[in-house]
């Protein structure tokens, strides 16, 4: 055992030193993420010895691929499940050494404490949750160190000394905090919560500006929501009456699964109760909503549909709102035959994974492939570059737009790629200008020197003339006809310039990351004239969408966004497809694949048959500071 806990002291030593802390090229696999999500899918089921399993073969046989590190993540936990402490302990540790970056770093450190709190090392296990509370993460993830921190302490499970130690390693104010915090919320845990209300009330009268502060408050003032079905009472006071009351013996139910509690929950809510007003099943048949709240967690997410499904019976699920919470949930479902219309979710490969899933919202890929239509078809580009974000994202992206292009005939030149945080983009243009100067023609006395030295006449170069290399203008690299450049709008504020340097006067092509206000104000001449695609435009003359911006913001007293607008979109899906005669699971399925250009909120909703995911959207100009359609909206959107 004391061999074993070396080797791990070993492990940390090497995740905490730069020299030896791993980044590895990640690349995307389809057989990685079918045996990722049979593995989430046995682990929610509590069989996990066979996820155990499922995992190792993942790491084995794909090493390095988009679930690396989410599969030793889980990994970790399924030895924790197991009571395998101390290989759980080793798996996270793997995890930190690999992945010094990764989001699951906090996770990892909670998970190591609760091994060794298992194992009796109460003070090792104290360690790591103070490691989490001045971490980098998100302050419920900090919520869960402060709570085993403050029982540890309440039950006697620390001594003096050991909280002065931790307060000398970590800081006086977040340990005592942390403490406070943990003891104000176990009485919640003993079924007590007016006396952890008192406690609550008093940490923030000492710790007013605590970084666990507003969790506090939340427990002590929850925050308002509109009455659903299951409230019986409608809010007091003034303003918009936004109360909903469920239709008793309705013929079709439909789940939503959401962050309901969140503001971007309570969107994506109104833009599905919206659509249920608007478009009434024209039999005149009620549909009824059931309400279930993720908090934003995967195994929650999976967890609800199952209610779902077992005591309401529902036709369909609308949900959930993030890819992280949509991928395991459809992987569930895709053993289920019931059909999930994912409204929000933007990653790749979601639809896939079952013939009952749909995605509302624009994928990367079909971005990408969007985007290279427009060039090609369109535009007539035919030598092209890529400059995209070395991420997930900025991938598919380049990737999808690389292969639609070449399919179409155009040939994409090279393709450059730049990490999170960069400032400096010369050199990745640098090598787009040596692309395209490989391209140019020989210069006019080059070609007429080689042409006398064909005919027998030798002619002496003309000697070379003295320049000052900080006054010479590098030249004007005009062989490429375009550019895609996919990021976030940080990011374009910051490339778009460089770009302008780099004196490659071709066409500049985007994704929705230059779908921001900020982007065209800021941007000033450097991103007039991009051209690039989104799912959403606020300003379309659309009549679907200016009928729902009008109705949302008669109806919620607040103005629309994208979540609302795709939440409305999703529901309004699944009426269309009970109305088109989808008045059970299978049959509602194969509607769903059959609606083609819905007028809708955002646009238009299609769903073509095989991918499942709606690839309408709007091609997009920046002009004088301002967002505009490229052309004629009914023409400038969807696939041709």
């Amino acid at each position: 055992m004391k061999k074993t806990y070396l080797f791990i002291l070993f492990l940390y030593f090497l995740c905490t030193n730069p020299l030896y802390a791993q980044t590895a090229e990640l690349t995307y696999s389809q057989e990685a993420e079918t045996l990722f999500q049979r593995s989430l899918a046995r682990y929610i089921q509590g069989k996990h010895e066979e996820a155990k399993l499922n995992l190792q073969e993942l790491l084995e046989q794909h090493p390095s691929n988009q679930r690396t590190s989410a599969a030793r993540l889980m990994l970790a936990k399924t030895h924790y499940q197991l009571k395998e402490y101390s290989l759980a302990i080793a798996s996270a540790v793997e995890l930190q050494l690999n992945f010094p970056y990764s989001r699951y770093l906090a996770e990892s450190d909670l998970l190591i404490g609760d091994c060794y709190f298992h194992q009796g090392q109460v003070y090792s296990a104290a360690t790591q949750y103070s490691r989490v509370l001045t971490s980098r993460t998100e302050v419920r993830t900090k919520a869960r160190a402060a709570d085993r921190l403050g029982q540890m302490a309440g039950a006697n499970r620390l001594s003096n000394r050991d909280v002065e130690r931790l307060q000398s390693d970590f800081g006086r104010a977040i340990i005592d905090e942390a403490v406070a915090f943990g003891k104000a919320r176990w009485p919640l845990k003993l079924g007590e919560p007016n006396t952890s209300q008192k406690h609550l009330a008093l940490f923030l009268e000492r710790y007013p500006n605590s970084q666990l502060a507003p969790l506090a408050q939340q427990t002590l003032m929850p925050t308002h929501r509109p009455t659903l079905a299951s409230d019986t009472t409608k809010p007091d006071g003034e303003g918009t009456d936004t109360s909903i009351q469920e239709p008793e013996n309705a013929r079709y139910k439909i789940g939503i699964i959401a962050p309901i509690g969140t503001p971007v929950g309570e969107d994506l809510r109104d833009g599905i109760l919206l659509a249920r007003e608007l478009n009434p099943l024209k039999t005149n048949d009620q549909v009824s909503l059931v309400f279930e709240d993720s908090e934003g967690d995967p195994i929650r997410a999976v967890r609800a549909a199952q209610r779902l499904i077992e005591q309401h019976n529902v036709i369909a699920i609308i949900g959930a709102l993030t890819s992280a919470e949509t991928t395991p949930l459809a992987a569930y479902l895709s053993g289920q035959a019931v059909p999930l219309i994912a409204p929000t979710a933007s990653d790749d490969g979601i639809a896939s994974l079952s013939p009952y899933i749909f995605q509302v919202n624009a994928t990367p890929g079909a971005q990408g492939r969007r985007i290279a239509e427009y060039a090609v078809r369109r535009q007539g580009l035919r030598m092209l570059a890529t400059l995209a974000s070395r991420d997930t994202y900025g991938r598919r992206i380049a990737h999808e737009f690389t292969s639609k292009a070449e399919e179409l005939g155009a040939e994409v030149l090279i393709q450059e790629w730049y990490e999170s945080g960069t400032t400096d983009y010369r050199r990745q243009f640098e090598r787009i200008r040596s692309a395209g100067q490989a391209l140019a023609p020989p210069e006019d006395l080059a070609a007429e020197i080689e042409g006398l030295m064909l005919k027998g006449i030798q002619v002496n170069p003309p000697p070379p003339v003295p320049v000052d290399p900080d006054t010479v203008q590098p030249k004007v690299v005009d062989t490429l006809d375009g550019i895609l450049i996919a990021g976030d709008d940080s990011d374009i504020l910051l490339i778009a310039p460089q770009f302008h340097s780099a004196l490659i006067p071709a066409q500049v092509l985007g994704s929705d990351g230059w779908n921001h206000a900020e982007v065209a104000r800021d941007g000033g001449n450097y991103v007039d004239g991009a051209v690039f695609v989104s799912k959403y435009f606020s300003q379309s003359s659309l009549h679907s969408v200016q009928d729902f911006t009008n109705a949302y913001r008669s109806r919620f007293g607040k103005e629309q966004n994208i979540v609302a607008a795709l939440g409305y979109d999703a529901m309004l899906a699944a009426l269309k497809g009970i109305d088109a005669g989808g008045n059970d699971r299978m049959k509602l399925r194969d509607q769903l694949e059959r609606l083609t250009e819905i007028p809708s909120a955002t646009g238009r909703v299609s769903f073509s048959k095989g991918d499942r995911e709606n690839a309408w959207m709007y091609l997009l100009t920046i002009h004088d500071k301002r967002i505009q359609l490229l052309t004629n909206e009914q023409e400038s959107t969807g696939n041709e």
